[in-house]
């Protein structure tokens, strides 16, 4: 997201300078970032549920809010529905209807969202926040979709006993820590899930000037058991690779063996912005503290990294006489800025069981590609074994979301979710998908907007056809002389 617009939120400025209580709307979203979409396999639902956590970046509330919607109950179109040419879209749906137990408080500043889903039970969902306390909350979604409850305490308010990332148990001067918490992923959907987070300022003594003092990691606790006594110091991982600096990662990728780690510029309290110390490392996660560098900005010069995304590609048996050393390849998807471009990697060897690799994968660019200004996130829509992927990128200077297919290897659409104004850019971030069969749809937040846009594929053979069908949520109000929202009005 753009610094010029969000000065105010950096600061820790709020537009509620009072002491009178300040909710968070139940009406509306405010700043929207993280997504999260569920539609449980049994039960009636055609659309499903979407998850959203508003991030209060400008502080006019107390605090900030996730919410869920019943994407059936608002009025979304069918999925997988051809269009219709009479059909009046894309639909905007200002009433949400969401109810007193599809609502909570969460930390300001609110990043992205990762969901578990153990079999045979609702999910659980996962988001950091930046703001005071640098926070941790995990909120369970009940059997019906739609009602939310804190899994660390609190009834309404998942801030009180959420897992702040600092002052660890065990840590000395400052480290480790995990100060502006922004990433999330989980890795496995069983008892034994795994959620990883990255931060976004280095960690360290409070007195130091030398960066080399200074750290990043990236942590990992248990999915089952997000609380401060799960946590401890062996679980940080240091991002720092042979004597080189950490940096900080942006967002993490979770693949066969390895994490992948986007690494973006970085700030400390103590020697203020500093730039990216890489653009993608790999930490194992059956080697403790086991790091391996891949030197990506040799090959393509950019500034940082921000968005990524992991599937498998291939599966192979070098030597039928030996069928269990099967090698398993991996295809990257990697957001960067300066310039703006979407990175595609081959990861080979990524489980690291080649006989004649020993553990360590080799990664190679496949291919490099243009996308809009600001590039935040993406989200890879799979079309199925043997084909090309679709790969959906927001971009936060941009009024659009971009869509790229493999098959042809270039952009095919552009999606206008915006309004072009250019006093309230929408601010696409972030993103969430259905896919179902030969159809998909994609979810975005407008950060700048304050609304949810939804994008149509109904057939994945046409993705060019890309339609928006709707946009969820009351257009924010904003003061374009300050760049803020207007505060106007708190929960009924």
């Amino acid at each position: 997201m753009r610094a010029y617009l969000l000065t105010s939120a950096l600061l820790l400025v709020s537009c509620n300078v009072g002491t009178e209580s300040k909710p968070p709307p139940s009406t509306r979203l405010v700043y929207p970032s993280g997504l999260a979409f569920w539609r449980p396999e049994a039960g009636p639902s055609t659309n499903g549920y979407l998850y959203v956590a508003s991030a209060n970046f400008d502080k006019c509330y107390d605090s900030g809010s996730v919410v869920a919607l019943d994407l059936d109950a608002v009025g979304v179109r069918p999925f997988g529905t051809d269009f219709d040419p009479g059909e009046s879209l894309p639909n905007d749906v200002t009433s949400l209807g969401i109810g007193a137990q599809s609502y909570v408080q969460i930390q300001s500043f609110a990043g992205e969202m990762a969901m578990w889903s153990p079999p045979g039970r609702p999910p659980r969902l996962f988001v950091p926040a930046r703001a005071e306390g640098s926070l941790l909350h995990a909120i369970d979604v009940g059997d019906d979709g739609l009602s939310l409850s804190c899994v660390q305490g609190g009834e309404r308010d998942c801030r009180v006993n959420a897992l702040s990332l600092l002052d660890v148990p065990g840590a000395s001067n400052g480290l480790p820590s995990a100060p502006g918490p922004l990433g999330v992923s989980v890795a496995g959907n069983g008892e034994d899930a795994r959620v990883w987070v990255t931060h976004t300022e280095l960690a360290g003594p409070p007195t130091t000037f030398t960066e080399a003092d200074l750290a990043g990691y990236v942590l990992h606790l248990p999915a089952a058991n997000p609380t401060r006594d799960a946590l401890n110091t062996s679980e940080f991982v240091a991002l720092g690779t042979n004597d080189r600096l950490s940096g900080v990662a942006h967002a993490t990728a979770i693949g066969s063996r390895y994490v992948y780690a986007s690494g973006r510029n970085s700030s400390s309290a103590q020697m203020g912005a500093l730039p990216a110390r890489f653009i993608l490392r790999l930490v194992d996660r059956t080697v403790a503290g086991r790091v391996l560098e891949t030197d990506l900005e040799l090959s393509y010069s950019v500034r940082e990294a921000r968005g990524v995304a992991v599937v498998p590609s291939a599966t192979r048996v070098p030597d039928p006489a030996s069928p269990e050393l099967t090698i398993v390849d991996e295809r990257v998807y990697l957001l960067a800025r300066g310039p703006d471009t979407l990175l595609i990697l081959d990861v080979l060897n990524a489980a690291g069981t080649a006989p004649d690799a020993g553990t360590t994968p080799s990664v190679r660019i496949v291919s490099a590609l243009p996308v809009p200004a600001g590039a935040s996130e993406l989200e890879v829509i799979p079309r199925g074994p043997g084909r090309g992927n679709l790969v959906a990128v927001t971009g936060s200077g941009d009024e659009a979301v971009a869509i790229f297919d493999e098959e042809v290897g270039q952009l095919i659409a552009q999606v206008q979710v915006g309004d072009n104004d250019p006093n309230q850019p929408s601010q696409p971030f972030g993103l969430a998908a259905d896919v179902r069969g030969n159809s998909a749809r994609i979810f975005t937040s407008t950060f700048g907007d304050g609304r949810v846009a939804i994008i149509d594929i109904p057939d994945l053979d046409r993705p060019q056809n890309a339609r928006l069908v709707a946009r969820l949520g009351a257009r924010q109000g904003r003061d374009p002389r300050q760049g803020t929202s207007l505060c106007q009005e708190t929960s009924p």
